[in-house]
């Protein structure tokens, strides 16, 4: 199976493979995956396959556990295609959640628990323009385990958007497109979601 998803992802040609299914939505095409639809797959991977890569690429640096991941993202869904639920999102944003899910547990694996995150604050545009970040000099410092800590402590919205952000390495306006939040929301959640972020931080010693 992953030497056939393999191909899938690799092929640029899988468009025109699955052209009979790109008039489908997405819930009828995780119908026919359950039905053991591989071209219902090779739709899918044609939809979110590129999106989904490049967010695990940006997580992972190296293209070879990039494709690794977004396979065993894909198998995951062929296997068990009953996980994702559409009363919980549609389908891209859930399968660009298991994929950063998946990446960041990958980074973790590789590296151990005691890898420290360069997170550049300057490389997203995330603030308004004149706004002085109050959580960078306390982030930058911070081990993986102290900052996933933290981020389970704010609201789940915040955390989406940072993670996005400083561990996805998107955009604004690729998060807005993703989330279905305007560009202004995000701006807001992240803003917010730093500032508790960084409070819970100060207040355990972590900045120290």
């Amino acid at each position: 199976m992953k030497r056939e998803l393999r191909k899938l992802i690799d092929n640029e040609d899988s468009a025109n493979q699955s052209n009979s299914y790109s008039d489908h939505d997405d819930e009828y095409l995780l119908y026919l995956i359950k039905e053991r639809d591989h071209q219902a797959l090779a739709e899918v991977v044609n939809r979110y396959g590129r999106l989904a890569y490049s967010l695990a690429l940006r997580i992972l640096g190296d293209q070879g556990w990039a494709e690794e991941v977004l396979q065993d993202v894909l198998v995951k869904l062929w296997q068990k295609p009953d996980m994702y639920d559409p009363k919980r999102g549609d389908l891209r944003r859930w399968l660009l959640s298991v994929t950063h899910n998946a990446a960041i547990d990958n980074l973790r694996g590789r590296h151990g628990s005691e890898q420290k995150y360069e997170v550049g604050f300057e490389k997203f545009d995330i603030l308004p323009d004149g706004y002085e970040d109050p959580s960078e000099d306390v982030v930058r410092k911070l081990q993986a385990e102290e900052v996933r800590g933290a981020l389970a402590l704010i609201p789940s919205e915040q955390k989406e958007v940072i993670e996005l952000a400083y561990y996805g390495g998107m955009t604004i306006s690729q998060i807005a497109k993703l989330t279905g939040a305007s560009t202004g929301t995000v701006k807001t959640r992240m803003r917010l979601g730093m500032m508790k972020l960084r409070q819970i931080l100060t207040s355990s010693g972590a900045s120290e």
